[in-house]
C-alpha cells in the first residue's frame, strides 16, 4: 500500500508535513490569516490568541460575544470581545471576524442550511482570507472612501 501523495511529495523534497500545506497554501495565492488585533490588558501587547473555554463562566460570555484570551508574550488570561460593538451589526465572518467580504452566487454556498438562505434570498458572501462561505441577514460595511477635492477650487 502507498502513502498519500501529499506525504511523498513532502518527504521527497524535505520539507515536514506542516511545511509542505503552507507551502501549498502559499502556491493557492491564499491570504493568510492574520494576529488578532486584541490587545492584552496587562503589557499592551498586540500577540494575543483564542484560549480554551474552561468553566461555565466562560461559556455564558460566550453566548454575548465576550471570549477568552491568552498574551503570548506575558501569558495573562482576559476576556474580550472579537471585534467592537459597533461593527457587530454589520455582515461578519464568523471564523476570523473579516469585514471585507465578497458577494458570491448562492449556489456555492454548502451545506444542509444553505437550502433555507436560498429559500429566503439572503446575500452569499465569501471571506477571503479564510475562504469561508456563508449566508448573512446583516448588511455589509462600506469603507468610507476620501471626498475628492473639486476640480474648481
Amino acid at each position: 500500500m502507498s502513502a498519500p501523495r501529499a506525504y511523498c511529495i513532502a518527504t521527497r523534497g524535505g520539507l515536514s508535513l506542516a511545511e509542505f500545506r503552507a507551502f501549498r497554501l502559499l502556491l493557492a495565492r491564499r491570504e493568510s490569516i492574520g494576529t488578532s488585533s486584541i490587545s492584552c490588558p496587562v503589557c499592551h501587547s498586540s500577540d494575543s490568541r483564542r484560549s480554551r473555554r474552561r468553566s461555565v463562566l466562560d461559556y455564558l460570555f460566550g453566548f454575548v460575544g465576550i471570549l477568552p484570551w491568552r498574551c503570548a508574550s506575558c501569558g495573562a488570561r482576559f476576556h474580550a470581545r472579537l471585534m467592537p460593538f459597533r461593527t457587530f451589526f454589520y455582515a461578519h465572518c464568523g471564523i476570523c471576524g473579516n469585514l471585507a467580504l465578497r458577494r458570491i452566487s448562492a449556489a456555492r454556498v454548502p451545506g444542509g442550511t444553505a437550502i433555507l438562505g436560498r429559500i429566503l434570498g439572503l446575500p452569499a458572501l465569501r471571506c477571503e482570507p479564510c475562504r469561508h462561505r456563508f449566508f448573512s441577514m446583516r448588511p455589509l460595511r462600506r469603507e468610507e472612501r476620501p471626498v475628492a477635492a473639486a476640480q474648481g477650487e
